[in-house]
């Protein structure tokens, strides 16, 4: 398993305490950060990985759970890394690649942070494990949480998409719908953490922080070593990013990889602090108002590692750009039709931003990219419905077939 060094903060180097509950730094409010002790790891321990059974925990020395007991997997991880050449004609990269993270035991990418976070919530003995989400992410604590056999509460606003609170309800979670935007839902969120006691699995928790890095170690492996010349990842608090971006840098530490990915972040216009602190080159992020937007999944105006993130754009020589609700939707008609790839309006938000980055010529047309796609479509099935096919309804004739057939 995993061996931890120690907890410290990525700004002020300030050590945490790695036997209490996950808190921010108190000398500056960061998310504090785990680094891992790698100086164990064998010179074969590459090909180990590989004849290992498919999943995330194969990578098990690169993550922060010690027990093996502790270990609470749905099957996460090694999801398809996807190449299709009609996307790359119609976008004009050559070799774009989708990270479909939409086949994820939950059906999005939360399952490879929640994993370890659940597991770690096992290790320290925890009763309840709790967070608050726009969705995606509670329904992924309360399948592990059930999973666990541990209590779990999750707090989502009230106008989240029923089909991702109906899978936190299934699993048994307390979900309490919180009729505010998602700001307000996590700042009411902390303050019920700090009252009763939960194991949070937000953002602010390093070790389930830890998950993401898994990108990285699979995309390794599946380009067989090559690196790609962009990472893109939709983004809401920053951790897409910032985590990814750790994960190349273990790689690179250990000389299985001699660079890391350009990184970038793309973000809806209508929730994008990130992006404008980007394009005024500021090193900090300013919470913005979140407007209307399909991408509900990145609607946050108030990223807690935001800093993280432009980070790693700025240490990589990467890219922050946003998108607007049409051109999410058309990149995600887009990537349904050309790789059967269907997922919800904001993981589009990659594909989006490759295609507005390679239209401004950062992107060249034989760079390697990498787009993620972060969730399955059905999680937000009413978004699709305008742009879906018609839908041909006859009478049971071959006559009747033969007109749908001519009028389509």
């Amino acid at each position: 398993m995993g061996i931890v060094r120690r907890l410290a903060c990525p700004r002020c180097a300030g050590p945490g305490d790695l036997s209490g509950p996950p808190v921010v730094c108190d000398r500056c409010g960061c998310v504090m950060e785990i680094e891992m002790d790698l100086g164990h790891v064998a010179s074969g321990l590459a090909e180990e990985i590989r004849r290992r059974p498919r999943g995330l925990w194969r990578w098990r020395e690169f993550l922060p759970v010690e027990s093996p007991a502790a270990v609470l997997t749905l099957g996460e991880g090694d999801t398809p890394l996807v190449r299709s050449g009609r996307l790359s004609r119609q976008v004009g990269i050559e070799r774009l690649y989708v990270k479909n993270d939409t086949v994820l035991p939950t059906g999005s990418l939360k399952d490879r942070s929640v994993t370890v976070a659940v597991s770690r919530a096992r290790e320290v003995k925890a009763d309840t494990v709790a967070v608050s989400s726009t969705g995606n992410h509670a329904a992924s604590v309360a399948a592990y949480a059930a999973a666990a056999g541990l209590g779990c509460v999750v707090m989502v606003p009230a106008a989240t998409s029923p089909s991702k609170i109906v899978q936190a309800r299934i699993h048994g979670a307390t979900v309490i719908a919180v009729e505010a935007a998602f700001d307000a839902t996590a700042a009411l969120f902390r303050e019920a953490l700090r009252r009763f006691g939960w194991y949070s699995c937000l953002s602010s928790n390093p070790w389930r922080n830890e998950g993401k890095k898994s990108y990285a170690f699979e995309i390794w492996e599946q380009l067989e070593g090559e690196v790609p010349d962009w990472m893109i990842h939709p983004i809401a608090g920053g951790l897409g990013v910032s985590a990814c971006w750790k994960g190349w840098r273990e790689l690179r530490e250990l000389g299985w990889t001699a660079r890391i990915p350009r990184m970038a972040a793309a973000q809806s216009a209508a929730a994008a602090p990130i992006v404008s602190a980007w394009e005024k080159g500021q090193r900090e992020v300013e919470p913005v108002e979140v407007g209307e937007t399909i991408a509900e999944s990145i609607a946050a105006g108030a990223p807690a590692l935001g800093w993280r993130c432009l980070s790693a754009i700025a240490e990589t020589g990467g890219a922050a750009a946003s998108a607007t609700d049409e051109e999410i939707l058309a990149a995600r008609s887009l990537l349904a039709r050309t790789t059967g790839v269907f997922c919800e309006p904001s993981a589009a938000a990659s594909l989006a931003v490759a295609m507005t980055l390679r239209a401004r010529g950062i992107i060249k047309p034989t760079d390697l990219v990498v787009c993620v796609a972060t969730g399955h479509g059905l999680k937000q099935p009413e978004a699709p419905m305008a742009q879906a096919g018609p839908l041909h309804t006859v009478a049971p004739t071959l006559t009747a077939v033969d007109n749908a057939l001519t009028r389509s």
